[in-house]
């Protein structure tokens, strides 16, 4: 395999973690379905309380609007969904994929908006089917930047 056509991962191989590179993906389904429950007391007391308000002004700096059609990746417990569909209103839409089962049913408490079990790095969706898609932080657990922009793109 050359160099262009490695995989380009966002960090190394964890060795203390996982033994080799194709246990990357359980690793990281494990922490998350690990954590769901927790995930938001966390979030918020990390960030001191301003995530709340941090996430919509990022999406609309980023150019989210009314009416436009959103795919939130690896959508976590749907705190950027949640601000996606504040902006987008009724005549928009936001529907969140993630890989993992835990964190889909915790957004799926909180959200009514279609939920899709899925990874980045294949996602399945026409073409051209959405107008902004958005991921939060978990662009360093992706296994794939390549594949995945790829993706985004595309979709």
């Amino acid at each position: 395999m050359t160099q262009t056509d490695e995989k380009l991962v966002p960090h190394p191989h964890l060795k203390q973690f996982y033994e080799d590179e194709s246990q990357r993906e359980e690793f990281v389904n494990r922490i998350f379905d690990d954590t769901a429950s927790k995930y938001d007391p966390i979030n918020n007391l990390f960030s001191l309380g301003s995530g709340i308000w941090y996430r919509k002004q990022a999406l609309i700096r980023s150019g989210l609007t009314s009416e436009m059609d959103v795919l939130d990746v690896a959508t976590g417990t749907g705190l950027v969904a949640e601000k996606a569909l504040s902006i987008v209103g009724s005549k928009g839409s936001v529907m969140g994929l993630d890989r993992s089962f835990n964190m889909l049913t915790e957004v799926g408490d909180k959200l009514d908006i279609p939920l899709i079990h899925g990874d980045a790095n294949v996602l399945p969706f026409a073409n051209n089917s959405f107008h902004f898609l958005t991921m939060g932080y978990a662009l360093r657990h992706v296994d794939d930047l390549k594949g995945t922009f790829k993706e985004y793109f595309r979709v």
